[in-house]
C-alpha cells in the first residue's frame, strides 16, 4: 500500500484505487479500481452501489440460465445488458466526462467503448464467462470464450458480435487508416493497461476542457499504478 498523501487527487479516491491495485486479477478488482478513479469526480458517491449493480446484473443472468453453458450465459448477458437495460455508446456526446466514470455509465446506460466493455466483462465474469479485454486502437472491444469458439463483441454498439474482418473494418473507420498484415489490432489487454487507457482518456478530456488540477490528479493515480510494478 502507498502511504503518501495525494496533492491533487481526492484522498478517498486515491486510497480506494491503491487498495484495488492489490487485487486486479480478482473478479471485481479491475472494476473496483475503475470505480475508485470515478470517486475523484463524484465526491458524494461510494464504491458499493456500483459493485451492487454489476452483482445484481450477474445474478439476473445466472437465474435465467437453466442449463449452464458458455453459449447460454452469453445469450442471457446480452439479453439483460443490451435488450432490456439498453447499454450503448453515447454517440451524441462521446467525449463527455461522464462516459469515463463507471457509476455514471451504470446510471445513464451510456458510455465509451472502454467503460462499457469493462462493465460487460465484469458482469460476464461474475456470471461465469471467460472474457478478456481487447486493446484495439481507437475502439476497445472484448473477446468471449464459448464452448467451441471465441466471439468478438462491441459493447459500444449494443453488444454487436463482430467477425475478424468486421472488427478490422471498424477500427479502420475509427482510425481512418488501413490495417497492414503485420499489425495486431486485437491484442489481449491486461488489467493495468486497461486502467492506463481509462486514465489517458480522462486526461485528454480534462486537458481539452482546461481542468488542469484534475489532470494532475489523474497523473497521481497513474503514478500509483506505475509504482505498483504494473
Amino acid at each position: 500500500m502507498n502511504s503518501r498523501e495525494p496533492k491533487y487527487c481526492d484522498p478517498r479516491a486515491f486510497s480506494a484505487f491503491d487498495e484495488a491495485l492489490g487485487c486486479l486479477e480478482s473478479p471485481l478488482g479491475l472494476f473496483s479500481a475503475a470505480v475508485a478513479i470515478s470517486l475523484h469526480f463524484l465526491p458524494n458517491h461510494s464504491m458499493q452501489p456500483s459493485i451492487d449493480s454489476v452483482k445484481e446484473m450477474a445474478e439476473t443472468v445466472q437465474r435465467r440460465v437453466h442449463h449452464v453453458t458458455q453459449d447460454a450465459l452469453v445469450a442471457r448477458l446480452h439479453e439483460v445488458m443490451f435488450d432490456e437495460l439498453g447499454f450503448a455508446g453515447n454517440e451524441d456526446d462521446y467525449f463527455a466526462l461522464d462516459n469515463s466514470l463507471i457509476p455514471r455509465v451504470l446510471e445513464t446506460k451510456q458510455g465509451m467503448p472502454i467503460t462499457l466493455s469493462l462493465i460487460y466483462a465484469c458482469v460476464g465474469r461474475l456470471s461465469g464467462l471467460q472474457i478478456v479485454g481487447i486493446n484495439s486502437p481507437g475502439h476497445f472491444l472484448v473477446r468471449v470464450q464459448l464452448e467451441r469458439d471465441t466471439m468478438l463483441v462491441d459493447p459500444y454498439h449494443g453488444g454487436r458480435v463482430l467477425s475478424v474482418d468486421e472488427g478490422i473494418a471498424l477500427i479502420e473507420r475509427v482510425l481512418q487508416q488501413p490495417r497492414y498484415d503485420e499489425e495486431d489490432w486485437f491484442p489481449e489487454c491486461p488489467p493495468e493497461l486497461w486502467l492506463q487507457r481509462i486514465l489517458n482518456n480522462l486526461r485528454s478530456t480534462l486537458i481539452h476542457t482546461g481542468h488542469y488540477r484534475d489532470v494532475a490528479a489523474m497523473r497521481e493515480l497513474q503514478s500509483l499504478l506505475n509504482e505498483s510494478g504494473m
